[in-house]
């Protein structure tokens, strides 16, 4: 089961926070994160965009789970949290590159498309 841990912070702490975690293009907790476990090879969304751009092809289809294989192993709570972070980056930074398409496959995992190869 996973832990919420809560933490207060002056703005300016806060400011730089943000600032290593957008240097780094994590969110904050994948930042925090990686800075607590840096021996862990943790999965992040903007890990899964960059497997699914060197991997992947135009007009191929994926779920996140497929992009790593045995190495996805992730709680459902936490990979549902996961799914809506992957789906928010590709949406806010990655939509000339990937689309969700409205679809799902019968794990209930939902469906993306490369619309155009990497750069």
């Amino acid at each position: 089961m996973s832990k919420v841990i809560k933490l207060s912070l002056s703005d300016e702490y806060y400011d730089c926070l943000v600032k290593r975690a957008e240097e780094k293009d994590a969110n904050i907790q994948d930042y925090i994160r990686s800075v607590l476990f840096p021996e862990e090879d943790s999965i992040t969304p903007q890990m899964a965009i960059g497997i699914a751009l060197a991997t992947r092809s135009k007009g191929d289809k994926f779920t996140v789970p497929e992009l790593f294989g045995d190495s996805w192993n992730l709680s459902n709570g936490y990979a549902g949290v996961f799914g809506r972070r992957f789906f928010n980056l590709v949406k806010d930074k990655y939509s000339d590159h990937i689309r969700f398409t409205g679809t799902f496959n019968d794990k209930g995992n939902s469906i993306y498309e490369v619309i155009c190869d990497s750069d």
